[in-house]
């Protein structure tokens, strides 16, 4: 990826930009001699930025293999959250052996870190030219790569042009308690933000679906080292893209989110330097650029270790160091382009910590009088049924999962969505331990055992039949609230949703069915991206439903006065709404007690009886 001046076709430009001064309180550039202990700090977690690695893969030299071997051997000492690629993989694009050495220098990431590449002019077929094949980094480094990463967001834009579809990419991770958004987009990235068929409107759209992440930029050409200024000239051949000064008037200037823009490929001077700006809302964002290929042995795999340090600060709370170092060398550079850093809030600056768990939802307290009380395995109880549906795996079924989720965004940034379905058979009767028909629901409750924190859901009562072995594609592609699968309103929405007990008030529900209703249990629907994982009936903390009621003097549907609700008493009610003459309980019979005893009452007394499970 030669980031000198591409020949007299593209004059660089010759006016300086100096570095800009973080404005604001609590905002400081510092270049270090010495690195900050890290026996003073030991709760910091890291970002690596590797550089252009394409003369090591041209050489076949160990320095790949080096950087990412030392990263999965130290992903818990030095905390490493994440791991961008700068660009420029490979020295020829069209070369099988340097993909496959890099290809196998960054598999030892794999299942380790998230990690992210992004393609550089030197990926491409033909250096320089975007509508050159770029066939072979789709192919050992496109979105299929990190098929089941949950990490993995998604990559794009695509508009059927095999051959520059989907070069863009996005990854979420968490570290240090804040929720990261990475953003890899390709070199020189065309198009504009208010375009999302284009790379840089399609950016545009991720960051605004993920508008509380603080954003990292990674892009292959961005920050020039000598003029130090952003690129303002383009280099690609057919003049398809946008400039580094584009890219930050576009699309990091107007989003406050984005802090931190990571790049390589040029070096007209040692290939690294840095600086601060203030971007439209009046907040730093840190630009660093690192490529050590024209150095000896084509940078003797130096790379960048960029530490979060809360706590590390002196003119703000916390800060940002920046550290650069070869661990096929063991060196670390001390220069004040190698090693330096920011001082900031990172309360401020990254928005809320995630690691403020959300508050749990309380039990309430149980009214006086009887109550009845539902979990699998308990007394006796087996009659939970429960399951989800997952739109990324329509025809499977989770019936005996002993996790389910609840989720807006499976796998995530996919926006396809996993929904809980959630049942307890047999809690209306007249047996001991059930509700008795034609109570009065005082409180009902559905107590659940949160294992990861999410969203939560809005749940509703179900109108349609499903089983343990139901799935996504079984019910049409989820449930809908629509008064045909599910009720439309309702019955509670838990709003986020903290580990440990939830609990769920279904009163609503329970008395629809105390007065009749048929008995189809509740759907769970997503409130949001961020997943919700409950225990199921399978699982060693069931699900658990309390009733407390207050009986009626009449047992609803015990048409027949014999103290219980049987198919004797759905029969006796038919055989009254057809006119014949038989000795029946009216004020029992008028189940839904509007003086009439109709074939709604006969539906209801089936329900109750038990018919409908």
């Amino acid at each position: 990826m030669d980031g000198r001046a591409n020949g007299a076709a593209r004059p660089a430009a010759t006016t300086r930009r100096g570095l800009l001064k973080a404005i604001g309180a609590g905002v400081s550039v510092t270049a270090l001699g010495t690195a900050v202990s890290t026996a003073q700090q030991s709760d910091y977690w890291t970002v690596v930025a590797l550089p252009d690695t394409q003369m090591y893969a041209k050489n076949q030299t160990a320095y790949a293999t080096d950087q990412t071997r030392w990263i999965a051997d130290n992903v818990d000492a030095e905390n490493i959250a994440f791991v961008s690629h700068e660009g420029d993989v490979v020295d020829h694009g069209d070369d099988d052996a340097e993909w496959q050495y890099m290809d196998e220098a960054m598999a030892t990431l794999d299942g380790t870190v998230p990690y992210a590449t992004v393609t550089g002019n030197h990926d491409y077929a033909t250096l320089w030219d975007r509508q050159s094949s770029v066939a072979k980094y789709k192919e050992y480094f496109g979105p299929s790569r990190y098929d089941g990463r949950d990490w993995f967001g998604g990559a794009g834009p695509s508009n059927g042009d095999e051959n520059r579809d989907n070069l863009s990419t996005y990854q979420l991770f968490s570290a240090g308690g804040y929720d990261f958004l990475h953003l890899a987009l390709e070199w020189e990235p065309p198009g504009a933000v208010d375009d999302p068929a284009t790379p840089l409107g399609w950016a545009q759209n991720v960051l605004d679906q993920y508008p509380d992440r603080a954003a990292i930029l990674t892009t292959h050409s961005y920050l020039r080292d000598s003029p130090k200024r952003r690129a303002q000239d383009l280099q690609e051949a057919n003049d398809i893209g946008n400039t580094g000064q584009t890219i930050w008037e576009d699309l990091v200037s107007p989003n406050d989110q984005l802090f931190m823009v990571l790049c390589g490929h040029w070096h007209e001077d040692d290939g690294e330097t840095y600086q601060v700006s203030t971007n439209d809302a009046g907040s730093p964002v840190y630009e660093l650029l690192a490529n050590y290929q024209f150095r000896p042995n084509g940078g003797n795999g130096l790379m960048r270790r960029i530490e979060f340090r809360p706590g590390g600060g002196s003119d703000a709370p916390d800060r940002i160091q920046v550290r650069t170092y070869s661990p096929s060398t063991g060196e670390e550079q001390t220069d004040s382009d190698s090693q330096f850093g920011f001082d900031l809030d990172f309360d401020s600056r990254f928005g809320s910590s995630s690691s403020e768990t959300p508050e749990r939802t309380e039990t309430p307290e149980t009214p006086a009088g009887p109550s009845a009380t539902f979990q699998q395995g308990t007394d006796g109880y087996s009659g939970t049924t429960d399951t989800m549906l997952r739109a990324a795996d329509p025809e499977t079924s989770y019936g005996t999962a002993e996790s389910l989720s609840i989720d807006g965004s499976d796998p995530e940034g996919s926006g396809r969505s996993t929904q809980v379905l959630l049942r307890f058979d047999g809690i209306i009767g007249t047996d001991a331990g059930q509700v008795p028909p034609g109570s009065d629901v005082e409180q009902a409750t559905v107590t659940l055992q949160t294992s990861d924190e999410g969203d939560g859901a809005a749940i509703h009562r179900l109108r349609t039949d499903w089983s343990a072995d139901s799935t996504w594609a079984s019910l049409g592609g989820g449930v809908q609230t629509d008064g045909s699968g599910a009720v439309s309103d309702a019955v509670a929405e838990t709003g986020a949703v903290g580990t440990g007990e939830t609990s769920v008030a279904v009163t609503a529900s329970v008395q629809a069915w105390v007065d009749g209703a048929r008995n189809d249990g509740w759907v769970f629907r997503p409130l949001g991206n961020n997943g919700w994982d409950i225990q199921s009936s399978s699982s060693a903390t069931p699900p658990v439903l309390t009733v407390s009621y207050t009986p009626s003097d009449t047992t609803a549907g015990d048409a027949d006065g014999d103290g219980d609700v049987d198919t004797d008493d759905v029969t006796r009610i038919q055989r009254s709404v057809a006119g014949e003459d038989v000795d029946i309980d009216r004020d029992a019979a008028d189940v839904d007690g509007d003086g009439d005893i109709d074939i709604g009452d006969a539906v209801s007394t089936r329900n109750l009886s038990g018919g409908d499970q």
